[in-house]
């Protein structure tokens, strides 16, 4: 039996994420959902029925599908921010702590999984992965006014690439999944 039930998004949630509490980052605990219906919404389970933070398109705005979120930057208990992916390829960084979009960019085709090498120190690194077998390293320590944060990227194969993550005891070391079922580990 749940502890408790909501309705939280107007379509079918693609992706889930957590903080906070035990040793994995500071402040509240928290859970972030992305939807097929655009919204990004940030949940604390101690407050039932209604998100904490709802990120949406603004009136006029289309609305893309949100194919995954990661938290970040929870280092303190006012820090924090969000990570999403779409599916035209944008990703954005939402700041919780000024309940504003701090950055934004596009990788060209759709994101499917995002992660920062670790949630709970200050920003270092995220990586996102494509829909094209492309994957992109942002230098998130390394922001210009105009261009955005440094940033690599490698095609690492002909299929698309699923999910990353991080080794938890090196963050240098993460690990991409592909479509034709192929694992690669990456330093």
């Amino acid at each position: 039996i749940p502890v408790y039930s909501v309705k939280g998004h107007k379509e079918i949630i693609n992706s889930i994420d957590g903080v906070g509490g035990l040793g994995i980052g500071e402040g509240a605990p928290e859970i972030v959902t992305g939807s097929r219906d655009g919204t990004v919404k940030v949940w604390d389970p101690r407050q039932k029925d209604t998100p904490v933070a709802n990120m949406e398109p603004v009136q006029g705005e289309s609305k893309r599908d949100c194919w995954t979120v990661a938290f970040g930057n929870a280092y303190n208990q006012e820090e924090r921010v969000v990570c999403a992916g779409y599916d035209n390829g944008d990703i954005k960084l939402f700041d919780l702590k000024t309940m504003s979009l701090r950055w934004e960019t596009n990788i060209k085709n759709g994101v499917c999984s995002v992660e920062f090498d670790r949630k709970d120190i200050n920003m270092n690194k995220l990586v996102a992965t494509s829909l094209e077998g492309k994957f992109h390293v942002f230098d998130m320590r390394t922001q210009h006014p105009t261009k955005g944060f440094a940033s690599v990227s490698e095609k690492a194969q002909k299929s698309t690439i699923w999910q990353v993550r991080h080794l938890p005891q090196n963050r240098d070391i993460f690990m991409t999944s592909g479509g034709a079922g192929s694992l690669h580990l990456w330093k």
